[in-house]
């Protein structure tokens, strides 16, 4: 694969090179800080571009001029890095050399593109009314729909607990609340700000050069803006962890514990933290899964995560209410083994294979592929997969030790039927 990066106005280009797929993927990334206020609205925008245009005013029309393009596809997502919230747009197609007329399919692939961006269905400076209600509706749902996902909703709220005074506590995916507020002229509005302002980052992965490229994405005329430098911190851990209960009429508990971690993508002990958790609870031979699930089945499921991109570490576990406190005892156990160095240089060498496996899994796909190059680009790393490899295989047990030992205890959440008093 050759990485190939320009700015073009105010278009951040990385041109992934490669023969590797028999696909292009064209990947839009607009960034913006993370804002209570802003982020429902960024939500709907998202959902806006992958329903209709002028060109292409309905889901039918829409989804039939994909078809057109070779069964090509396109939607969005949203999602947040630390406190950045990130519009992801992904057009898929096939490889424009194994079909008879590819020379006008990268062609007509930028054309829907410049319609999805640059030409909304708006009438009298505001969006369909019917439309934006309709995907009022549909976010509304989807965002009432994370209450019934117990072991999701147990991680949002322990990210609201966590971050209670820091924005990162808004869900990327927007507020029920803010829903009401919005219409198809505010809505708007918000649009054109949007297209003015947001940081503008396109990645494209497949068989293509960059002299094909480079005249399309010049006819996206996206207005010239500031240069927003991302922004990531880490939080300080309380100096008492707290311990937060909610109740409701459930049948399995769900346990959240999160840790502030002190590092973050691209720091110099992030691949030894990373083995740390993948030794604490990230794989099927982590202490956590083998000693709360598998030994003393407490659990119904059990594992670890790091966010990179704020620092922190989350475990979960899914648990019958009358295990908590020994549950709770016993990963808190693992987490002061981990901190011991109660590992062997076996379990770091199988954890070190496992994590090699997962990543190797990560750029069979061009979306993987992406994800790493972006994250390096935010955090101006070098973790390109040759390298990250060469730092997982030479990282040492005393480095895991030092970045595990840096990680703080912070907010212990726990939802269960409230049927047993906690201590």
């Amino acid at each position: 694969m050759q990485l190939y990066q320009e700015k073009i106005g105010p278009v951040q280009l990385a041109l992934l090179e490669t023969d590797k797929f028999k696909s292009t993927r064209i990947v839009f990334k607009f960034r913006a800080p993370l804002d209570e206020k802003t982020v429902t609205k960024r939500a709907l925008l998202a959902m806006l571009f992958e329903t209709s245009n002028q060109t292409y005013p309905n889901q039918t029309d829409f989804r039939k001029k994909l078809a057109y393009l070779y069964g090509a596809n396109f939607y969005t997502t949203v999602e947040k890095k630390g406190n950045e919230h990130i519009i992801s747009a992904v057009f898929d197609m096939v490889d424009a050399d194994l079909v008879p007329d590819g020379e006008n399919l990268l062609a007509e692939a930028f054309a829907f593109i410049e319609q999805v961006f640059f030409n909304p269905l708006v009438k009298n400076q505001a969006f369909d009314e019917e439309t934006v209600e309709r995907e009022k509706t549909n976010l509304q749902s989807r965002l009432e729909g994370i209450y019934d996902d117990k072991a999701r909703y147990a991680n949002r709220r322990l990210q609201e607990e966590m971050f209670a005074e820091d924005v990162f506590r808004v869900p990327a995916s927007g507020l029920v609340e803010e829903i009401r507020q919005i219409d198809a002229t505010n809505l708007f509005t918000y649009y054109q700000e949007w297209l003015k302002t947001d940081a503008i980052d396109v990645y494209v992965c497949g068989r293509i050069s960059r002299n094909t490229l480079i005249p399309y994405l010049e006819k996206l005329v996206f207005p010239n803006r500031k240069n927003q430098m991302a922004q990531f911190t880490t939080n300080t851990a309380r100096k008492e962890a707290q311990y937060v209960y909610d109740v409701q009429p459930i049948n399995q508990g769900k346990l959240a514990i999160g840790y502030q971690t002190n590092t973050l993508f691209g720091d110099a002990d992030f691949v030894a933290l990373q083995l740390g958790n993948g030794l604490l609870g990230g794989y099927a031979n982590s202490k956590i899964f083998v000693n709360v699930r598998e030994k003393e089945s407490l659990a119904y499921s059990a594992s670890s995560r790091v966010d990179s991109f704020k620092g922190y570490l989350l475990i979960s576990a899914g648990i019958d209410e009358a295990n908590y406190e020994k549950a709770l005892a016993i990963i808190l156990e693992q987490v002061a083994a981990m901190k011991a160095g109660d590992f062997t240089e076996e379990e770091l060498a199988q954890t070190k294979e496992m994590y090699i496996n997962q990543l190797l899994e990560t750029t069979d796909q061009a979306q993987g592929m992406i994800e790493i190059s972006y994250n390096n680009q935010l955090r101006a790393s070098d973790l390109d997969p040759e390298n990250w490899i060469r730092k997982i295989e030479q990282t040492t047990k005393e480095e895991v030790l030092a970045a595990i030992r840096k990680i703080e205890l912070d907010t212990v959440y726990f939802l269960s039927r409230g049927v047993t008093e906690h201590a």
